[in-house]
Protein backbone atom coordinates (compact mmCIF):
# COMPACT_ATOMS: atom_id res chain seq x y z
CA UNK A 1 0.00 0.00 0.00
CA UNK A 2 1.38 3.48 -0.91
CA UNK A 3 1.70 5.89 1.40
CA UNK A 4 -0.84 8.62 0.60
CA UNK A 5 -2.73 6.57 -2.12
CA UNK A 6 -5.53 8.21 -4.79
CA UNK A 7 -8.86 8.92 -2.63
CA UNK A 8 -11.34 6.10 -4.10
CA UNK A 9 -14.52 6.98 -5.49
CA UNK A 10 -16.25 6.17 -2.11
CA UNK A 11 -15.60 9.30 -0.31
CA UNK A 12 -17.29 11.23 -2.72
CA UNK A 13 -21.01 10.89 -1.14
CA UNK A 14 -19.44 12.15 2.11
CA UNK A 15 -17.33 15.24 0.28
CA UNK A 16 -20.43 16.03 -1.37
CA UNK A 17 -22.77 16.29 1.48
CA UNK A 18 -20.33 18.54 3.21
CA UNK A 19 -18.70 16.01 5.67
CA UNK A 20 -15.72 18.10 7.31
CA UNK A 21 -13.63 14.43 7.34
CA UNK A 22 -13.93 13.98 4.10
CA UNK A 23 -12.91 17.49 3.07
CA UNK A 24 -9.68 17.00 5.41
CA UNK A 25 -8.33 14.20 3.69
CA UNK A 26 -8.29 16.03 0.39
CA UNK A 27 -6.60 18.87 2.41
CA UNK A 28 -3.95 16.61 3.99
CA UNK A 29 -2.99 14.61 0.82
CA UNK A 30 -2.83 18.28 -1.48
CA UNK A 31 -1.87 20.89 0.90
CA UNK A 32 1.62 20.53 0.67
CA UNK A 33 2.48 19.70 -2.92
CA UNK A 34 0.16 22.77 -3.63
CA UNK A 35 1.67 25.04 -1.63
CA UNK A 36 5.28 24.08 -2.54
CA UNK A 37 3.44 24.38 -6.35
CA UNK A 38 2.40 27.91 -5.67
CA UNK A 39 6.10 28.82 -4.16
CA UNK A 40 7.31 28.05 -7.21
CA UNK A 41 5.00 30.56 -9.68
CA UNK A 42 4.70 32.85 -5.98
CA UNK A 43 8.77 32.75 -4.72
CA UNK A 44 7.01 33.51 -1.57
CA UNK A 45 5.84 30.90 0.43
CA UNK A 46 3.73 32.68 3.17
CA UNK A 47 1.76 34.18 0.00
CA UNK A 48 1.62 30.37 -1.47
CA UNK A 49 0.05 29.29 1.83
CA UNK A 50 -2.67 32.27 1.61
CA UNK A 51 -3.51 31.24 -2.00
CA UNK A 52 -3.66 27.34 -1.46
CA UNK A 53 -6.04 28.11 1.90
CA UNK A 54 -8.07 30.20 0.02
CA UNK A 55 -8.23 27.57 -2.78
CA UNK A 56 -9.91 25.27 -0.44
CA UNK A 57 -12.07 27.62 0.55
CA UNK A 58 -13.65 27.92 -3.16
CA UNK A 59 -13.39 23.85 -3.24
CA UNK A 60 -15.48 23.69 -0.03
CA UNK A 61 -18.14 25.95 -1.45
CA UNK A 62 -18.67 23.83 -4.20
CA UNK A 63 -18.44 20.71 -2.46
CA UNK A 64 -21.75 19.75 -4.30
CA UNK A 65 -20.32 19.71 -7.53
CA UNK A 66 -17.58 17.56 -7.94
CA UNK A 67 -18.15 13.61 -8.67
CA UNK A 68 -14.50 12.31 -8.52
CA UNK A 69 -11.83 12.55 -6.72
CA UNK A 70 -9.45 13.17 -9.85
CA UNK A 71 -11.85 16.57 -10.47
CA UNK A 72 -11.32 17.78 -7.01
CA UNK A 73 -7.22 17.89 -7.58
CA UNK A 74 -7.41 19.17 -11.05
CA UNK A 75 -9.76 21.75 -9.40
CA UNK A 76 -7.17 22.64 -6.71
CA UNK A 77 -4.19 22.77 -9.18
CA UNK A 78 -6.50 25.02 -11.62
CA UNK A 79 -7.71 27.09 -8.96
CA UNK A 80 -4.20 27.63 -7.03
CA UNK A 81 -2.16 28.37 -10.22
CA UNK A 82 -5.06 30.93 -11.58
CA UNK A 83 -5.00 32.65 -8.15
CA UNK A 84 -1.23 32.69 -8.60
CA UNK A 85 -1.11 34.30 -12.00
CA UNK A 86 -3.74 36.79 -11.04
CA UNK A 87 -1.65 37.78 -7.98
CA UNK A 88 1.13 38.60 -10.11
CA UNK A 89 -0.84 40.40 -12.89
CA UNK A 90 -1.92 42.58 -9.96
CA UNK A 91 1.50 43.30 -8.56
CA UNK A 92 3.01 43.64 -11.94
CA UNK A 93 5.82 42.39 -10.54
CA UNK A 94 9.52 41.67 -12.37
CA UNK A 95 9.92 41.05 -15.86
CA UNK A 96 11.38 37.43 -15.54
CA UNK A 97 7.52 37.04 -14.26
CA UNK A 98 5.91 38.79 -16.42
CA UNK A 99 7.35 36.08 -19.13
CA UNK A 100 6.02 33.56 -17.05
CA UNK A 101 3.00 35.08 -17.11
CA UNK A 102 2.56 35.14 -20.31
CA UNK A 103 4.48 31.64 -21.12
CA UNK A 104 1.90 29.97 -18.88
CA UNK A 105 -1.08 31.76 -20.76
CA UNK A 106 -0.68 29.56 -23.80
CA UNK A 107 -1.01 26.05 -25.03
CA UNK A 108 2.69 25.02 -23.85
CA UNK A 109 2.21 27.17 -20.34
CA UNK A 110 -0.39 23.93 -19.54
CA UNK A 111 2.43 21.74 -20.15
CA UNK A 112 4.46 23.74 -18.06
CA UNK A 113 2.26 23.77 -15.13
CA UNK A 114 1.67 19.87 -15.67
CA UNK A 115 4.82 19.17 -15.39
CA UNK A 116 5.38 21.35 -12.26
CA UNK A 117 2.53 19.21 -10.64
CA UNK A 118 4.68 16.37 -11.52
CA UNK A 119 7.97 17.51 -10.07
CA UNK A 120 5.49 18.66 -7.15
CA UNK A 121 4.55 15.12 -6.60
CA UNK A 122 7.76 13.86 -6.26
CA UNK A 123 9.04 15.85 -4.07
CA UNK A 124 6.62 14.92 -1.87
CA UNK A 125 7.03 11.23 -1.97
CA UNK A 126 10.98 11.88 -1.47
CA UNK A 127 10.11 14.12 1.23
CA UNK A 128 8.17 11.48 2.81
CA UNK A 129 10.51 8.89 2.37
CA UNK A 130 13.02 10.90 4.33
CA UNK A 131 10.93 11.09 7.25
CA UNK A 132 10.79 7.60 7.22
CA UNK A 133 14.53 7.73 8.07
CA UNK A 134 15.98 6.70 11.51
CA UNK A 135 16.48 10.08 13.54
CA UNK A 136 19.93 11.20 13.41
CA UNK A 137 20.22 9.94 9.69
CA UNK A 138 17.40 12.39 8.60
CA UNK A 139 18.75 15.05 10.89
CA UNK A 140 22.54 14.59 9.07
CA UNK A 141 20.24 14.18 6.05
CA UNK A 142 18.55 17.34 6.83
CA UNK A 143 21.74 19.58 8.02
CA UNK A 144 23.81 18.31 4.55
CA UNK A 145 21.17 19.74 1.93
CA UNK A 146 18.47 21.61 3.21
CA UNK A 147 20.61 23.78 5.50
CA UNK A 148 23.79 23.53 3.38
CA UNK A 149 26.25 22.68 6.61
CA UNK A 150 29.61 20.72 6.33
CA UNK A 151 30.45 17.58 7.92
CA UNK A 152 32.51 19.27 10.45
CA UNK A 153 29.90 21.66 11.40
CA UNK A 154 27.71 18.59 12.00
CA UNK A 155 29.47 16.54 13.47
CA UNK A 156 30.12 19.54 16.02
CA UNK A 157 26.85 20.21 16.16
CA UNK A 158 25.50 16.73 16.77
CA UNK A 159 28.45 15.64 19.04
CA UNK A 160 29.57 12.65 16.90
CA UNK A 161 32.48 12.10 14.79
CA UNK A 162 33.00 13.40 10.97
CA UNK A 163 33.02 9.25 10.36
CA UNK A 164 29.63 8.96 11.77
CA UNK A 165 28.34 11.74 10.24
CA UNK A 166 29.64 10.39 6.31
CA UNK A 167 28.32 7.36 7.35
CA UNK A 168 25.11 8.62 7.99
CA UNK A 169 24.94 10.49 5.14
CA UNK A 170 25.45 7.70 2.84
CA UNK A 171 23.41 5.19 4.47
CA UNK A 172 20.58 7.87 3.68
CA UNK A 173 21.45 8.26 0.15
CA UNK A 174 21.48 4.31 -0.20
CA UNK A 175 17.72 4.18 1.27
CA UNK A 176 16.43 6.69 -0.67
CA UNK A 177 17.83 4.88 -3.74
CA UNK A 178 15.75 1.75 -3.16
CA UNK A 179 13.12 3.88 -4.13
CA UNK A 180 13.85 6.81 -6.66
CA UNK A 181 16.71 6.87 -9.50
CA UNK A 182 19.49 9.05 -9.13
CA UNK A 183 17.90 11.57 -11.44
CA UNK A 184 14.54 12.10 -9.34
CA UNK A 185 17.10 12.47 -6.32
CA UNK A 186 19.02 15.29 -8.00
CA UNK A 187 15.86 17.12 -8.29
CA UNK A 188 15.36 17.15 -4.44
CA UNK A 189 19.17 17.84 -3.83
CA UNK A 190 19.81 20.52 -6.22
CA UNK A 191 16.70 22.39 -4.93
CA UNK A 192 18.00 22.34 -1.71
CA UNK A 193 16.56 24.74 0.84
CA UNK A 194 13.34 24.82 -1.52
CA UNK A 195 12.49 21.29 -0.45
CA UNK A 196 11.35 22.48 3.32
CA UNK A 197 8.62 24.60 1.28
CA UNK A 198 7.26 21.31 1.54
CA UNK A 199 7.70 20.70 5.31
CA UNK A 200 4.44 21.51 7.22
Amino acid sequence: MTEHPELTEDIIPAFQQGDPQAFNSFFRLYYRPLCFFAAQLMGNMAEAEDIVKDSYVKLWNRHRDFDHPKSIKGFLYTTTRNACLNYLRHLKVKDHFQEEMRYLDDQQGDELVLQQMIRTELLQSIYQEIEKLPEKRQQVFRMVYFEGLKNEEIAEKMGISVFTVKEHKARALAQLRLRFSDQQLMILLTLGGSALLMKA
